[in-house]
């Protein structure tokens, strides 16, 4: 009977969660201040405006299962963590927010830069997990399960690795492998521009066509700003939408996260060789008109844009069709009758 009347009880978080709580609402506005810079002036990351709010809502969208394993519910009795094992999160977490709060003094002194946004995402990171790990609560006086505490720390995996993608992507994958990408699409569109029988030869990053026309392949045609725009949106489309035991979501998600890259890589393949194929029969100029030819600026220009931009859009437009098609089946591949629903 006083089992059945303690388990009865309202559940609220105590003044320890609540704080570690604060905490990291704190550090998410930090971080959300240092990549702010890098949204406003980097074109490959505007997507990085929508971090916060997805960041947000997959945290409200799984706050039904964690609220549980944050109070003293019922449901968290178990096989309790080894002291050993509470230490070492003990001293991650420390660790993690003293990185994180040397990012915040290099950021307010020296201003952007990698140093300063590495230490700040990986330090709001690891901080998110220790906490929640330590954060986990036991019946009455009991201690907590050491399943109870990894579930919770699998339930903020996105909302606290997501600013990973938006902000130290940019130094730890696109300054790495922009150029590499860049020479790559365009010697890709070269080639399959020669296999069509087009008599074209390559210039650096520059296609040169038989009547002395060329047109060049900037840096914003690397396919690095759908490549991580793809990455983000498969990585919320993975953890709101896939379905499975904690095995199986991981691999699927993992499957997505690739298949984006994959998808991302590919269509800005077919978006550069149509561009080149429309500058051979119109002119290199003609990428900046739109399909009537009208200049931007000047009265009657189309509404869906340039001829480059348009491509362009379209896309990242089939890349998002592509993505959301390839959730249902990637939560029926594997799956058999017994493997739990998320």
């Amino acid at each position: 009977m006083d089992a059945t009347v303690e388990n009865s009880k309202p559940t609220r978080l105590d003044q320890v969660t609540l704080g570690y709580g604060g905490l990291l609402l704190g550090m998410a506005l930090l971080t959300t201040w240092d990549q702010w810079a890098i949204w406003s002036t980097k074109e490959d990351y505007t997507f990085g405006y929508l971090v916060p709010f997805f960041c947000a809502y997959v945290f409200w969208d799984r706050w039904e299962t964690l609220r549980p394993l944050l109070t003293t519910a019922p449901t968290n009795l178990g096989v309790p963590t080894p002291s050993w094992l509470l230490r070492t999160v003990e001293i991650l977490g420390l660790l993690a927010l003293f990185i994180f709060s040397l990012g915040v003094a290099g950021r307010a002194i020296y201003g952007t830069g990698a140093s300063p946004t590495l230490f700040i995402a990986f330090g709001l990171f690891g901080s998110a997990l220790a906490f929640t790990f330590l954060s986990v609560k036991g019946p009455a006086d009991l201690a907590p399960s050491s399943a109870a505490r990894w579930q919770a720390v699998h339930l903020m995996i996105f909302p606290a690795g997501v600013w990973l993608i938006s902000g130290p992507f940019l130094y730890l994958v696109d300054n790495r492998i922009k150029v590499e990408l860049l020479t790559n699409v365009t010697e890709i569109v070269t080639g399959i521009l020669r296999v069509s029988e087009q008599n074209v030869h390559l210039r650096g990053n520059t296609i040169v066509f038989p009547n002395g026309d060329a047109v060049g392949v900037a840096d914003a045609c690397s396919g690095i700003r759908s490549l991580s725009a793809c990455i983000f949106a498969g990585a919320f489309l993975g953890a709101v939408f896939l379905e499975g035991s904690t095995f199986g979501r991981y691999v699927r998600r993992t499957g997505l996260i690739v298949f984006a890259a994959v998808t991302a890589l590919l269509l800005n393949i077919g978006r550069n060789t149509f561009l080149a194929y429309y500058a051979m029969q119109h002119g290199s100029r003609a990428l900046e008109k739109d399909f009537n030819g009208v200049e931007m600026h000047q009265p009657g220009f189309s509404f869906l844009g340039s001829v480059h931009d348009f491509a362009g859009n379209v896309a990242m437009f089939l890349a998002v069709v592509l993505l959301v098609a390839c959730v249902p089946l990637l939560n029926r591949l594997g799956k058999s009758s017994s493997e739990p629903v998320a």
